[in-house]
C-alpha cells in the first residue's frame, strides 16, 4: 500500500508543475506549448527519471547513494567498447548494462553496510574513485562507433508527436518499480528496514541483504539510464553524466521521499522529475543563463525540504497533543 503522506506531497508537486505551465505557456513562451517541445522535454527527462526511481528505492531502504552517475557512465562506456566489436542488439545491450550496473551497485551497498559510516560520505568517495578510474582508462575520448540498431530512437511517430525508446523505458521502469515497492514482500522489507532498521532486524529481516539489493537495483537502473542517454546523443562521453546528482536527488526528495528512510512513492518521484524538467525547459526557452538552472533547482529543493519539515513538525505536535490529552470519562 502506498504511503498516504507521500501521495499528498506528490499532489503538491503536481500543483506546482501545473502552475508553472499555466504561467509560462500562455504568456511570452509560445514554443513551450508545442507538443514537440513537451515530448522532447519528457524524453530528455526520462534519463533523470530512471536514475531518480533507483535513488527512490535506496532512500526508502534508509540508505543514500551519490555515485550512481559514475556507475551509469562506466556501464555505457563498457557497452560502447563491446558494441564496437559485436552487435548485441537491444536485448543484449540492456542485459549487459544491467549486469554491470547491478554489480557496481551491490558493491556500493556492501561497502556502505560494512563500513557502517555515513552513506553520503562513502558514496561520494566511490563517485570519485569510479569517475577518476573511468577518466584514466578512457583518457576522456568520445566513443561513437555503434551498430545500426542503436540509431533507432523513435518507436512511433504521428500528429507531431514522437514516442522514443527512452520514454517507453521510463514508463516500464516506473510501473515495475511501483509494483515492486507496493505489491511485493521485497517492497515491504525495504520500507521496514528504512523505517526502523533495528526493529526490522529483530523481526528476522536480513538488513544486509535488503540494503545490498536496494543499491543493486539503483545500479541496474543507472546502467539502463546510461544506455538510454548514450542512445539519445549517439555518443559516449566519459563523465558526461557526472554532475547531475543534484537534479536526480532533488526530483526524488520533491516527490515526497525522505532522507531518513521508509517513505517515498513512484508517482511523487515522477512528478518531481517533471517539475525539475519544466524549470529547466522554461529557463532555456526564456533565454535565461544556464547557470541559473542550478540556482533554481537548489532553491526548489530547499523549499521542498522546508515543506517536509513543517509537515513532520505538525505530525509530531498532533501526536504529542493526542498522547497528553486527558481522557474523558
Amino acid at each position: 500500500m502506498a504511503d498516504v503522506s507521500s501521495e499528498t506531497r506528490a499532489l503538491r508537486v503536481l500543483a506546482g508543475g501545473l502552475s508553472i505551465i499555466a504561467v509560462f505557456a500562455w504568456t511570452a513562451l509560445p514554443a513551450f506549448r508545442s507538443f514537440a517541445n513537451l515530448f522532447d522535454m519528457i524524453t530528455t527527462a526520462s534519463v533523470t527519471g530512471m536514475l531518480a526511481l533507483g535513488v527512490l528505492v535506496v532512500l526508502v531502504s534508509g540508505g543514500l547513494d551519490i555515485s550512481f552517475t559514475a556507475v551509469a557512465s562506466i556501464a555505457q562506456f563498457l557497452l560502447a567498447l563491446a558494441l564496437a566489436r559485436i552487435d548485441l542488439g537491444w536485448t543484449g545491450s540492456t542485459l549487459f548494462v544491467v549486469a554491470v550496473g547491478a554489480t557496481l551497485g551491490a558493491f556500493n551497498g556492501a561497502v556502505v553496510t560494512w563500513l557502517r559510516g555515513s552513506a553520503m560520505v562513502t558514496t561520494i568517495a566511490l563517485l570519485n574513485v569510479y569517475g577518476g578510474a573511468l577518466m584514466f582508462v578512457s583518457d576522456g575520448e568520445m566513443l561513437y562507433d555503434f551498430p545500426d540498431f542503436f540509431s533507432q530512437t523513435v518507436l512511433w511517430r504521428g500528429g507531431g508527436v514522437a514516442v522514443s525508446v527512452q520514454l517507453v523505458a521510463f514508463g516500464v521502469i516506473a510501473a515495475l518499480t511501483s509494483a515492486l515497492l507496493n505489491r511485493t514482500n521485497w517492497g515491504r522489507l525495504l520500507r521496514a528496514t528504512g523505517g526502523n532498521r533495528v526493529a526490522a532486524q529483530r523481526l528476522g529481516t536480513s538488513v544486509w541483504a535488503t540494503t545490498v539489493s536496494a543499491y543493486a537495483w539503483l545500479g541496474a537502473l543507472a546502467g539502463i539510464a546510461g544506455l538510454m542517454q548514450a542512445q539519445l546523443v549517439q555518443a559516449v562521453t566519459p563523465g558526461a553524466l557526472i554532475g547531475r546528482e543534484l537534479d536526480v536527488i532533488a526530483a526524488t526528495v520533491l516527490g515526497g521521499a525522505t532522507l531518513t528512510g521508509g517513505r517515498g512513492s513512484v508517482s511523487g518521484t515522477v512528478l518531481g522529475v517533471l517539475l525539475i524538467a519544466l524549470i529547466g525547459n522554461v529557463l532555456v526557452l526564456g533565454g535565461v543563463s544556464s547557470y541559473w538552472h542550478s540556482v533554481f533547482t537548489g532553491a526548489v529543493v530547499l523549499a521542498g525540504l522546508a515543506l517536509q519539515g513543517l509537515h513532520w513538525r505538525r505530525q509530531r505536535a498532533l501526536t504529542s497533543a493526542a498522547v497528553t490529552a486527558p481522557e474523558t470519562p
